[in-house]
């Protein structure tokens, strides 16, 4: 009973994981109404920190998040390695980091909060914030 138990747990989770539709979403107030892939991926691999001329506040899940995995995988198309190297570089010029955060929805209230931070939620929680979704990840 245990494993069938566990069996069910664990592919509930698969099936979560893979019906989340992912978004690329900021404040209602963000100067502009959507973003290419090719601008966010310069954004979070560090070769552009400003969308026009406002300076953007970039966010992050947590590291064992499954959401900033596929983040990671469907938009950024890179390692960790590769991404931690370059924020490493980024940070000896003089920027910061993407800003951790443990849930969506925590992002999801910041986002609301910041004009100028941009993030990633699923689009439920960017639709029950209120958020301007600036890019839909294809599935």
């Amino acid at each position: 009973m245990r494993k069938i138990l566990f069996f069910c747990l664990i592919c509930g989770g698969l099936l979560h994981l893979e019906a989340q539709s992912l978004v690329v979403a900021a404040g209602g107030n963000f100067r502009v109404n959507s973003l290419e892939i090719d601008d966010i991926r310069a954004l979070y691999l560090a070769k552009r920190f400003r969308v026009g001329n406002q300076k953007i506040i970039l966010l992050n899940l947590g590291i064992d998040n499954p959401l900033r995995y596929k983040f990671e995988q469907d938009v950024l198309y890179e390692d960790r390695d590769t991404l931690a190297y370059a924020w490493l570089q980024a940070h000896y010029l003089g920027h910061r980091a993407p800003k951790v955060f443990k849930s969506q929805e925590a992002v999801a209230e910041f986002l609301s909060k910041v004009d100028n931070a941009l993030g990633y939620v699923e689009e439920e929680i960017a639709q029950k914030y209120h958020l301007k979704i600036l890019f839909w990840v294809k599935e």
